[in-house]
C-alpha cells in the first residue's frame, strides 16, 4: 500500500510538473504569488538543496523518525513519511533558507541548510530550531518505501 501511495503521489507531481507555471513565494516580508519557469526556482545561495538535488534522499530527523523524499527536476517534491503519509509540493529559496510547500497548504516550511559533507550528506535546522539529517540514497522514492517505519 505505501508503494503505491509513493508512486501516486510521484506520478500526480510528474504531471503538475508540465502543467505550465508554478507559484513561487519570493519576498522576505510575506509570500507573494509570482510565476516562474519550475528551472528558476531555486535562486539563493549553496548551500541548500540546489547543491545536492535532484535525487532521493533519506532524511533522519530530530526525533529518530525517518522520512524519504524525493527531489525531481524542476524543483518539485514528494516525500513520505515516518508512517506511511504522502506528500509532495514545490521547494524555493525565501529569505536565504530552503521552504518547501505542500500541495494544498497555505504556509511553507522553511530551513537553514548546512554545507554539504564529503559523504553528499547535510544539516538542515527547521525554523522550530529541530535538526534533521539529509542524505542521499541511491534509487527512487519508490524503491524506499518499505524501509519507512510504518
Amino acid at each position: 500500500m505505501k508503494r503505491i501511495i509513493a508512486i501516486s503521489a510521484a506520478l500526480a507531481l510528474a504531471a503538475c510538473n508540465g502543467a505550465g507555471e508554478e507559484p513561487v513565494a519570493d519576498d522576505a516580508a510575506g509570500t507573494e504569488t509570482a510565476t516562474a519557469d519550475a528551472s528558476d526556482m531555486l535562486e539563493g545561495d549553496a548551500p541548500g538543496f540546489e547543491a545536492v538535488a535532484p535525487g532521493t534522499y533519506q532524511v533522519t530527523r530530530s526525533g529518530g523518525e525517518i522520512d524519504f523524499i524525493e527531489i525531481h527536476p524542476g524543483m518539485t517534491f514528494s516525500r513520505v513519511a515516518e508512517g506511511g503519509d504522502a506528500t509532495g509540493g514545490v521547494i524555493f529559496m525565501k529569505g536565504g533558507m530552503t521552504c518547501f510547500l505542500v500541495e494544498g497548504e497555505d504556509e511553507e516550511s522553511c530551513f537553514t541548510d548546512g554545507p554539504k559533507q564529503e559523504d553528499g550528506s547535510m544539516e538542515t535546522t527547521s525554523e522550530a530550531g529541530d535538526v534533521s539529517t539529509v542524505m542521499p540514497v541511491d534509487g527512487t522514492l519508490a524503491d524506499h518505501v518499505d524501509e519507512i517505519p510504518a
